[in-house]
């Protein structure tokens, strides 16, 4: 990394710059493992994404715009990913029986089976933190959720563990 002023204790922000570049640098390698793992299966991470939220959703199904908000995506980039996927025959998109304003998409069995193989997969590399152990994954997930905390409201964050 290039040395900054803010790389320097006596500088202002060089805390929160360091931080954000340690963040930014496992972000990369982290999402260069994922996209590794699931190239195979024909997969972008929005796809595995969307894909493994409907599988655990009531019935499989989800409104787009609920899918939208689930993963911090814009609700086109739902729209378009849900588009290919059911050219694939993975995902059904349908009207919602009461509200005809609503799209749902839901998993077919075709991608139900799909989406759990690459979480099979995903999970052998313990979704790119291989290296990672249990207790530093739980202490992670324990600084993100502080971190997201002071940053966002947490009902707007979906990924916030359940405590």
């Amino acid at each position: 990394m290039a040395l900054l002023p803010w790389n320097t204790q006596r500088e202002s922000g060089a805390e929160h710059f360091q931080a954000v570049s340690a963040l930014t640098h496992i972000h990369q390698l982290v999402a260069n493992e994922l996209t590794r793992v699931l190239r195979p299966h024909g997969l972008t991470q929005t796809a595995f994404q969307l894909m493994a939220t409907l599988l655990i959703s009531p019935d499989q199904r989800r409104p787009l715009g609920q899918l939208s908000r689930a993963l911090l995506v814009h609700k086109t980039t739902v729209a378009l990913a849900i588009e290919q996927l059911q050219e694939r025959g993975l995902v059904i998109r349908q009207p919602h029986p009461t509200d005809r304003r609503t799209v749902l998409a839901t998993l077919t069995e075709e991608g139900r089976q799909l989406v759990t193989r690459a979480g099979n997969d995903l999970a052998a590399t313990r979704f790119g933190l291989d290296g990672v152990t249990d207790p530093v994954a739980r202490q992670l997930t324990d600084v993100l959720d502080q971190v997201s905390q002071q940053m966002y409201h947490r009902a707007e964050l979906p990924f916030a563990s359940a405590r």
